[in-house]
């Protein structure tokens, strides 16, 4: 795995398209996805990163029922059609899932980085992938999220605007691979299609506001009330 310090967009941007460029030249067809993290943790999804009270995946199976059991009126306006549909509207709305959260957009990931973390820490992290055909699930229709073999990506049905507008995908991760706590970034099918991108957090702050410059910003990419009001408070407040 690849690991780099970066303090500018520019210089991440070029660190992107040197990297497309490289693999081009060797012929691989590559998708490139981005994550974006206020501190420095492995690729691990939500619902490891908590302790379940029991045994995770029959907590993970009592936990989806009762988000489509508790209150339907509240999941009716999206439309789920399955349950990849309803993993998709839980993890967007902090349920945690075995999903982990991609962009497609390298300054939707960045600016996700530039937040305010909870934790003291000396630098954000960008996590780039470089994700070839065989990394994606095929047969969504006919596979069950609890059933995929190993972790895979997946496009999720646009069931919320929110999705489109980060231009979301997921990695899923297996039954045995939550049993183990199994950190994506250290599974050998993905580690050397990784490149690990440090921000110090001094420059936190100058990065955010180049990207509002660019477009980027808390409204684009949550674009309802609450990102409304999370932009007007980052502009007009310290």
């Amino acid at each position: 795995m690849k690991e780099v310090e970066l303090s500018t967009i520019e210089a991440y941007l070029t660190l992107i398209k040197q990297s497309k460029d490289e693999h081009s030249r060797q012929g691989y067809s590559i998708d490139f996805l981005f994550r974006g993290q206020t501190f420095d943790h492995p690729l691990l999804p939500k619902i490891c990163r908590l302790k379940a009270k029991g045994d995770i995946l029959q907590v993970e199976q009592t936990l989806l029922q009762e988000f489509k059991r508790t209150n339907p009126l509240l999941i009716e306006p999206h439309r789920p059609m399955d349950d990849w549909d309803y993993l998709t509207l839980g993890q967007h709305f902090t349920l945690p899932t075995r999903l982990l959260d991609w962009s497609n957009n390298a300054l939707t990931a960045l600016w996700f980085a530039t937040g305010e973390s909870l934790v003291a820490s000396s630098y954000s992290v960008v996590w780039i992938l470089m994700a070839q055909e065989e990394d994606f699930a095929a047969n969504l229709e006919t596979m069950h999220p609890f059933d995929v073999p190993q972790t895979k990506l997946v496009r999720p049905r646009i069931i919320k605007q929110r999705i489109n507008n980060q231009s979301g995908v997921f990695s899923v991760a297996s039954s045995q691979e939550l049993l183990t706590k199994q950190y994506m970034n250290e599974i050998d099918s993905y580690t050397e299609k990784l490149i690990k991108v440090k921000i110090p957090s001094t420059c936190l702050k100058q990065i955010r506001t180049d990207l509002d410059t660019l477009g980027v910003n808390a409204f684009s990419i949550f674009p309802e009330l609450e990102g409304l009001c999370t932009y007007l408070q980052w502009r007009y407040f310290e």
